[in-house]
């Protein structure tokens, strides 16, 4: 089934509630803690801004930013630059540390209990301990990293995409549990159901889903490469758009359920309201909302490139990242939903690389 923009007799333009204008694109998916939205910029600024829009705080940081940001259940907020800089920053936007861990720094940083992970573009692993930032191990994966871990369903293993047509599961030792190989290069973040199954995009247009051990079960070929995350609802419903403009919705057995025609190639990974609503946005600008159909609700045409991951904050405000800076905020009917298994990229409001909140 193939939907477009042309199938509807009329389509709903949809005026912003808000916009605020940012020095610097929003690096992947806004976090959300307490009322406030943590973005990163690729300007090399950690911001705060509350449901209105409105600058709470800022900080400067050593260097480029081009991961989002990470929220621990405390509120302290941890940011990885390419200069290789890792910092813990307080809920209120206080530094606490800064360690150099010696590599170019792509991906979020992976909270664990005790200690969070992080992996660089020269293929390594550091595991640092959240108290102060001693890095207490690292091992070389020698596979370059430039998308962000996530935690498997037991949170035992990391879930790590690399560039160089791998994904591999890494216990918290650093050790390698196993390995899946693409035909392409991955720059997307596998999703994970409560029953660990992955399901994993790549530029060679292809969806995966895989066992928790690492065994294809099944693969669906899109028209062209994927570089968005894919998203996942309560039916293991598996939701991702493509630089063929389409936004594809592919079913818990692999077939496809609906292809939306959208107007340009889609990059930034989707997220899914409590009614069920898919929100993406592609590099024409335009954010789009579509049913479970894959039917359009609602449209809304920006000036530019739309490139951060979606976000839904708990005030049922809709979050959308232009390349230009520019933050959007759209009235929603529900706020980010929690039945779905994986709404958004990096799985939660706080991008903890789990499903939870």
């Amino acid at each position: 089934m193939v939907c477009s923009l042309f199938m509807a007799a009329t389509i709903m333009a949809k005026e912003p509630l808000w916009k605020a204008t940012l020095p610097g694109e929003i690096a992947g998916s806004p976090a959300v803690h307490a009322g406030q939205a943590i973005v990163a910029t690729k300007g090399g600024l950690l911001i705060a801004l509350d449901r209105t829009g409105k600058t709470i705080w800022k900080q400067k940081l050593p260097a480029a930013c081009l991961a989002a940001p990470a929220v621990d259940r405390d509120g302290d907020i941890y940011v990885a630059c390419v200069d290789g800089s890792l910092l813990r920053f307080t809920a209120a936007g206080l530094p606490v540390w800064q360690v150099g861990l010696g590599q170019e720094l792509r991906a979020t940083p992976l909270l664990g209990a005790d200690a969070v992970f992080t992996l660089g573009v020269e293929g390594r692993i550091c595991k640092a301990r959240k108290k102060d930032g001693v890095v207490l191990k690292r091992a070389e994966l020698q596979l370059p990293v430039h998308s962000s871990p996530v935690w498997d369903a037991a949170r035992k293993n990391l879930l790590v995409p690399t560039k160089d047509f791998f994904l591999l599961a890494v216990d918290q030792e650093l050790n390698l549990r196993w390995k899946f190989k693409t035909v392409g290069v991955n720059f997307s973040t596998p999703a994970v159901t409560p029953k660990n199954e992955i399901y994993f995009t790549s530029m060679d247009h292809h969806l995966y889903k895989l066992s928790a051990g690492g065994a294809p079960v099944w693969k669906f070929a899109a028209r062209g490469w994927i570089k968005a995350s894919p998203v996942i609802d309560d039916k293991g419903r598996a939701y991702f758009g493509s630089y063929d403009r389409g936004v594809y919705a592919v079913g818990d057995d692999g077939r496809l359920l609906w292809r939306f025609q959208g107007k340009a190639q889609f990059s930034a990974s989707a997220a899914i309201g409590g009614d069920g609503t898919i929100y993406c946005g592609d590099t024409s600008g335009t954010v789009y909302a579509l049913d479970r159909e894959g039917k359009l609700r609602w449209e809304y045409k920006s000036p530019d490139f739309i490139t951060s991951d979606m976000a839904i904050l708990p005030e049922k405000i809709l979050l959308a990242g232009s390349i230009d800076g520019t933050l959007l905020a759209f009235r929603t009917g529900e706020p980010m939903s929690r039945k779905a298994w994986w709404a958004k990229f990096l799985g939660n409001l706080s991008n903890s690389g789990f499903d939870e909140e």
